[in-house]
């Protein structure tokens, strides 16, 4: 019967011991990135408030009243339309609410049916975005194909 020398020193075991402590945290790694359910596509959502302020802009605030002149939602004070980097819509409506809209969705048709008689064009979807009172975003609302198949 042989004996396999690296047994004997144990050599063998510090070096299986050693490869392991190297691969584990690799493999811990890939499952975190596993399990977080990570999206490597284009993410067309904002990363966060679209300006450094919690408040709309002059030219923001004045797209609202004419939006509550059209029958809008009046706890609405700023409204801004902007293209992002992939030519996606972003809307960015500030309210006064603390809370959620119960029915978004009713609430971004009533808008959208608003920007369109202004002459923004929707044709490829949009994102939206309302924040509250405080600047928390309240509701995040993706149209574009590339999220709705």
């Amino acid at each position: 019967m042989a004996i396999d020398p690296t047994l004997q020193s144990g050599r063998g075991k510090v070096e299986k011991a050693s490869a392991m402590r190297c691969i584990l945290p690799v493999l811990f790694l890939a499952a975190a990135v596993l399990l977080a359910g990570c999206d490597f596509g284009i993410d067309t959502r904002p990363k966060g408030p679209p300006t450094a302020t919690t408040t709309a802009s002059q030219t923001d605030t004045e797209l609202a009243d004419r939006y509550h002149k059209a029958g809008g939602k009046t706890d609405v004070y700023g409204i801004e339309s902007a293209k992002n980097d992939q030519g996606v819509l972003v809307l960015s409506v500030w309210t006064h609410r603390n809370t959620r809209y119960e029915n978004v969705d009713n609430f971004a048709a009533n808008l959208v049916s608003f920007l369109t008689r202004e002459g923004v064009r929707l044709d490829r979807g949009y994102v939206l975005n309302v924040y509250g009172a405080d600047g928390t975003r309240l509701h995040n609302l993706d149209t574009t194909p590339e999220r709705n198949p």
